[in-house]
């Protein structure tokens, strides 16, 4: 009882207009800031300007070309329906979104009514642009999550009826303080184990410890997941992430037409966080573009390289390590418990120690190789 009234007192500020705004003109949230002249699309290439063959690898042009030819992504009763995490701070208001699509084209709809509730209680409601989003104002009251839900209540026509049967999507606003300590994760070959793809397919298993460390971490600092991974896999993601135990978070992701630069992405979305919390400290992932992009925005970087265990993909990678501009902020480690002790044992992890590693791996294995042909070769002789 005390939930709903709390609910049904702050249903008084909920207003339909307005940008997010913490300060500067921001939206930390997933949603564009824009309102009827945004990209309709957003920004979706149309399936003619795909790459022909593009296959296997779980990069993002790889997912979008499978998604159009019909890969679910969480896609129900013809339409694919997501809502946009969101920071804020306490007392001051914040833009709310939500974002319908249709699952075959991907094509935003216009006209359809979002409810946005607190437990059961309906906040408000918007209705989608011709961006598909539909946005409302809202104040947190206090510093905590607040966990929504966004709903599809109703559809400009007959035809979009079966919108109404979609399931409610999450949505959590994460109010705090300015300078909150924070910690931004990445997601994929980070706390999951595997590419875009393999999540598609059955979710990816987790990184080895990522959770248990997490969940430590959490309790030092709030959690950010900022991936670039594009909004219409929002849901797939959160689902992820509750079910492997991992602490609750704002999940902060691209629109479609930011999902194909990864490290352009990170940058600037790292940089409007941190003009709104000062006291983001830490970034963890797995490309040499989210350590340039964490170092850049003055955080201190822990990378976990992704790399194939050959001697060609060793040296390379050790190159690559060595020309990242660390500033004796970054680490480069090889599991989250060396990430563990770093941030709470302030054991410091070089990326030049990283490197030259592997150039002693690629080094053995190359040797491997020559002593096994050399047996081979024995063996032909006899």
């Amino acid at each position: 009882m005390k939930r709903l009234a709390r609910a049904a007192a702050w249903a008084a500020v909920i207003c339909i207009c307005g940008c997010f705004k913490v300060d500067t003109d921001i939206n930390l949230g997933g949603g564009s800031s824009g309102g009827s002249g945004s990209d309709a699309s957003g920004g979706r290439p149309a399936p003619s300007q795909l790459p022909a063959g593009d296959t296997g690898n779980g990069t993002i042009r790889d997912i979008v070309t499978r998604l159009v030819g019909g890969v679910t992504v969480g896609a129900e009763h013809g339409a694919v329906f997501c809502a946009y995490d969101t920071l804020a701070y306490p007392g001051k208001p914040i833009e709310l979104a939500a974002k319908v699509q249709s699952a075959s084209d991907l094509k935003a709809v216009a006209g359809v009514t979002v409810g946005l509730y607190y437990g059961q209680t309906l906040m408000g409601q918007a209705v989608t642009g011709d961006d598909g989003i539909a946005r409302m104002q809202w104040t947190p009251p206090q510093v905590g999550n607040y966990d929504f839900t966004a709903r599809i209540i109703a559809v400009p026509d007959a035809g979009l009826n079966e919108f109404l049967q979609v399931s409610p999507a999450p949505l959590l606003v994460a109010a705090r303080e300015k300078n909150t300590p924070f910690i931004v994760i990445d997601l994929d070959h980070t706390v999951v184990d595997s590419s875009f793809f393999r999540v598609l397919l059955d979710g990816g298993r987790p990184m080895a410890d990522s959770a248990a460390v997490t969940r430590r971490l959490a309790k030092s600092y709030s959690i950010i997941y900022l991936t670039h991974r594009p909004d219409m896999l929002t849901r797939k993601s959160k689902q992820w992430l509750v079910r492997g135990g991992y602490p609750a978070g704002p999940l902060l992701v691209s629109q479609l037409k930011d999902a194909f630069d990864s490290g352009a992405f990170k940058t600037a979305k790292l940089s409007d966080v941190r003009k709104a919390f000062p006291g983001v400290a830490v970034g963890i992932g797995d490309k040499l573009s989210d350590a340039q992009a964490y170092v850049d925005n003055g955080l201190t970087a822990y990378l976990i390289p992704h790399y194939k265990d050959k001697p060609k993909d060793l040296r390379k990678m050790a190159k690559e390590v060595r020309r990242l501009r660390g500033r004796g902020r970054l680490n480069v480690v090889s599991s989250w418990r060396q990430i563990e002790s770093g941030v709470f044992d302030r054991r410091s992890y070089p990326p030049a120690a990283f490197a030259d590693a592997l150039d002693r791996r690629a080094k053995l294995l190359e040797e491997q190789k020559r002593r096994d042909d050399d047996d081979d070769d024995d063996d032909d002789d006899d």
